[in-house]
């Protein structure tokens, strides 16, 4: 017999349900019109199921698109103006006959729609705890569902969303960054939804987990430590009450790989952890409280890594606390990627830059530009404040491994310090940025201590006379060695390292400009300083720094023209900042506008540090840049 054609079995589907449950009331006259509303009609039927669950008997073939509850969610939220909060939800990927649409089993046979929520700093973050979870319930044969929102959304979109779900245990994954939010959205849910129950988890909630689930009373339970060993426990509960804490370890080589769709995240930045724990005991660190290591067997490290490398994901970021602890382990990692290297996915990690070897040091050499990216934790160069913190840094060794890899010119290097630490006054601090600063790193990241509770630097913070906020992130605000005045001028300098140093868009300029300063910490603060005090627009910052530099002496023409020779290898220019000259006519003429090139006549070799006199013509090629983002930039004859 002859298969009859595929809109014909359309419409015969759509008729036998028009038959069944009378006529779906949509109007149709001829033509497209009609072709598109059997089309739609097709559609709601594949969609349909009485509400017992069971879907219609002359449709036991066609699996339904959608569940119920999910019908117009979409719809909806943009409907009452949620946008897109909640659009970034993932199910557990569980045998058919395991499936019960984010439900899991409850003791005595119940359901439970069990949500892991996770609420990021950025879109473009993941979060990796929530996915370690839902395995670990997957394992158990329990299904969940997990909503990633972030810290920019609003509060109350981000409730409605979760009251939208329903859940019957509502699991929430908290940081510094984000508890603030989290308390909130809890407390209303709560007043929403009292019969479900609310489990925290995270190294917010994890130290003194009582006191914290005591000032926290609409939250039900709190984990302790890590999660995958008890959350399956705690789901199987009908009411999880007080605190759970591991009896053991997770296996990391039990651990399935955490992400299920990596083409959904494919924009993203993936976490990945191959080791837990650090051996070392930074007092500052959170990680001090145990030093414990585990690893990853490195066969299963390897087929994660491929996975990643397949899926061509964006940038994959490892959270080991030290990547190269074990150095052999840390170079086969390299040579891993380095060998298979797909030309698009970076992995970016944290090192003790003290700890690379020179045969490491000749590896990376070899890495396509932007394969790697590190991390490396220098938080202070005097030696006095980092015996003082227990953390044991070569100092000198570290300095010459960074120039190795700042000369090879293929790794972006982000170094970190910390102001506010014992013993480290303001002129000292303004020496370790000199010091940092002079490694000319990619990044230079300005941080302040946290004193974070169960850090063994919380518990002595009376003994150094720490004054902290006691609002997350509870930074310091006072030490014997820095007052909180001083403190608010090294917030100046690291609002300026962030605009002038970190953004690359005024490298020559800068250097040009600090170079006449008695320091590059003393500059950024006279620079900021003279700023003024409120937001300042991209091109306005330009003007700003000629000012500056001009009342520093500079010579006016160098500036403008350097200031020109940033803006053109960081972005075609479409428009111009007062400062900066106009392009020549024949460099207009060069190249035909439209494209991805610009040409511009410079009066003398802005690439040359000498700045040799006679005209100078550069092509700005914009498609191809180097790991600083700066376009390619090549003399040309005009």
């Amino acid at each position: 017999m002859q298969a009859r054609p595929r809109s014909a079995r359309r419409t015969a589907a759509a008729d036998a349900a028009q038959r069944h449950h009378g006529p779906w009331r949509f109007k149709a006259r001829h033509g497209a019109a009609r072709h598109r509303a059997q089309r739609h009609r097709f559609r709601r039927v594949c969609r349909y199921r009485r509400p017992s669950g069971r879907a219609c008997p002359y449709l036991a073939d066609h699996k339904p698109l959608y569940p119920p509850s999910k019908r117009g969610a979409a719809r909806r939220r943009y409907r009452h103006g949620l946008g897109a909060v909640g659009r970034r939800a993932e199910k557990a990927h569980l045998p058919d006959d395991e499936k019960t649409e984010g439900r899991g089993l409850l003791t005595g046979g119940g359901a439970v729609n069990i949500l892991l929520a996770a609420v990021n700093a950025r879109y473009s973050h993941t979060n990796l705890a929530v996915r370690y979870l839902q395995n670990a319930l997957k394992q158990a044969g329990i299904a969940s569902e997990i909503a990633e929102y972030t810290i920019n959304e609003p509060a109350r979109a981000i409730l409605a969303d979760i009251a939208r779900r329903a859940p019957d245990l509502l699991l929430f994954s908290c940081y510094i960054w984000n508890i603030d939010y989290i308390r909130r959205i809890g407390t209303d849910f709560r007043l929403l939804s009292p019969n479900a129950a609310i489990v925290l988890g995270g190294p917010e909630v994890s130290f003194d987990a009582q006191a914290q689930l005591d000032a926290m009373p609409w939250a039900d339970a709190v984990i302790s430590g890590e999660g995958e060993p008890v959350i399956a426990e705690i789901v199987r509960m009908k009411k999880p009450r007080g605190v759970f804490a591991a009896r053991s370890f997770a296996d990391l080589d039990a651990l399935p790989f955490p992400y299920g769709d990596l083409d959904a995240l494919s924009n993203r930045v993936l976490y990945y952890e191959s080791t837990r724990g650090c051996p070392y005991g930074c007092s500052y660190c959170l990680s001090s409280a145990d030093r414990r290591v585990r690893t990853r067997a490195l066969p299963l490290v390897f087929d994660d890594l491929r996975r990643f490398l397949d899926a061509r994901a964006m940038q994959v970021k490892f959270v080991d606390r030290t990547f190269n602890l074990d150095a052999a382990r840390a170079e086969a990692i390299w040579r891993f990627l380095i060998e298979h290297d797909n030309g698009v996915t970076s992995f970016q990690m944290e090192l003790g830059g003290d700890l690379l070897t020179p045969g490491q040091l000749e590896l990376l050499r070899t890495a396509r530009p932007g394969l790697f990216q590190f991390e490396i934790g220098v938080q202070s160069t005097c030696g006095r404040t980092l015996e003082e913190i227990c953390r044991k840094t070569d100092i000198i060794r570290l300095t010459e491994n960074l120039r190795v890899l700042r000369d090879a010119g293929n790794i972006p290097l982000h170094l970190d310090l910390i102001a506010g630490l014992p013993l480290e006054g303001f002129t000292r601090f303004a020496q370790s940025f000199d010091d940092v600063f002079a490694l000319r790193p990619h990044q230079l990241q300005l941080g302040f201590l946290k004193l974070l509770r169960g850090s063994a630097l919380y518990a002595k913070r009376a003994q150094y006379g720490l004054v902290h906020s006691e609002a997350p992130p509870y930074e310091i605000l006072r030490t014997p060695q820095l007052s909180f005045a001083e403190l608010a001028r090294l917030k100046i300098v690291e609002e300026m390292t962030e605009a002038y140093y970190n953004s690359g868009r005024f490298s020559h300029t800068l250097s040009y400009t600090l170079a006449l300063c008695p320091s590059p910490f003393y500059g950024l603060l006279a620079l900021g300083e003279a700023a003024p005090a409120r937001s300042v627009g991209k091109y306005e910052r330009y003007d700003l720094l000629y000012d500056f530099c001009i009342a520093r002496g500079g010579d006016p023409a160098v500036c403008r023209w350097l200031l020109k020779y940033d803006l053109c290898l960081h972005e075609r220019p479409r428009r111009l900042p007062a400062c900066c000259p106009e392009t020549a006519p024949a460099a207009r003429r060069a190249v035909r506008s439209g494209t991805n090139t610009h040409v511009e006549l410079f009066p003398f070799d802005v690439t040359d540090p000498a700045r040799a006199p006679g005209e100078t013509a550069l092509l700005f090629d914009y498609t191809r840049r180097d790991i600083c983002g700066h376009a390619r930039a090549e003399r040309i004859r005009l």
